[in-house]
């Protein structure tokens, strides 16, 4: 059911490289269990992970999705789910951030734009894979706490840290139909709309990171958000370079331009013939 585009070798390495920007590697080795424990727990980490990569493989590869397909992959996510002690009945308390991106991607097939939602609601539901592994990060190893803060502390390093993914992945999501909402607004909202968006969406972040700070004067929530103000710095600079080297001959090669272009034009044919 994987879909052929996947190279296993190069997804576990993105995979791996997902980790490290998230920072699980460092929230692990906070840990006090055996280092025996914490490789076959982090192996347990990105075998879900990747269950989830296939489900998204399936959607950015197919306008017409494949309902039997996408129970498949649900079900191989619930199965990898298992290794953590979460039972396929407690799995949709999990997945249900999961289900609700999924929602947003397939949503795109009945022309609604990602771009009509709020920013900060769309990467909150777009970060739901990362959020639902530190989740089971925490979950495992409940002492995390006391050096790394909250689970609720990482919302705006999420936030930021999914933007930057969209910003990263330009280039490559032109080939997939894939609810990257950086592209879609580049696509349809051009440069100079989408560079003010995205960097104004970047700065109140970072103000609501800093004053989340300010308010709880936790040193715990001070070293997340110093490292949250990190990735706007990092991410605003990516932001810059993209929208500047972009083309519009790149742009006119989106898969998904084209594809929904395609489909409406199917669509009015249709219903001038009065089908």
């Amino acid at each position: 059911m994987v879909e052929p585009h996947i190279d296993e070798k190069e997804l576990g390495e993105k995979i791996i490289s997902l980790f490290e920007y998230r920072l699980f590697p460092q929230l692990l080795d906070q840990s006090e269990k055996d280092s025996e424990i914490k490789t076959a727990f982090q192996e347990n980490l990105i075998d879900l992970q990747a269950s989830i990569y296939f489900l998204d493989a399936h959607l950015e590869a197919h306008w017409t999705t494949d309902k039997k397909v996408l129970d498949w992959h649900w079900q191989n996510i619930v199965r990898h789910l298992s290794a953590f002690g979460v039972s396929p009945a407690m799995s949709p308390m999990y997945l249900n951030h999961i289900r609700k991106y999924e929602k947003h991607e397939l949503e795109l097939r009945a022309g609604k734009s990602p771009v009509r939602l709020d920013m900060e609601y769309f990467y909150f539901y777009k970060s739901c894979d990362v959020k639902l592994l530190r989740r089971l990060i925490y979950e495992k190893y409940p002492l995390l706490s006391a050096t790394w803060g909250k689970l609720s502390d990482w919302r705006y390093y999420d936030l930021v840290t999914e933007v930057n993914d969209d910003v990263e992945d330009l280039y490559e999501d032109l080939q997939y139909i894939n609810g990257n909402r950086f592209l879609i607004s580049l696509l349809y909202q051009g440069k100079e709309t989408t560079k003010k968006q995205f960097a104004d969406f970047l700065n109140v972040v970072k103000a609501k990171a800093t004053q989340k700070t300010k308010d709880t004067k936790s040193k715990k929530q001070q070293r997340v958000t110093e490292l949250t103000l990190q990735r706007v710095d990092e991410t605003l600079k990516l932001l810059d370079d993209r929208v500047d080297n972009i083309t519009d001959s790149d742009l006119k090669s989106s898969r998904l331009m084209n594809v929904q272009s395609e489909f409406s034009d199917q669509l009015s044919g249709e219903v001038k013939k009065g089908i």
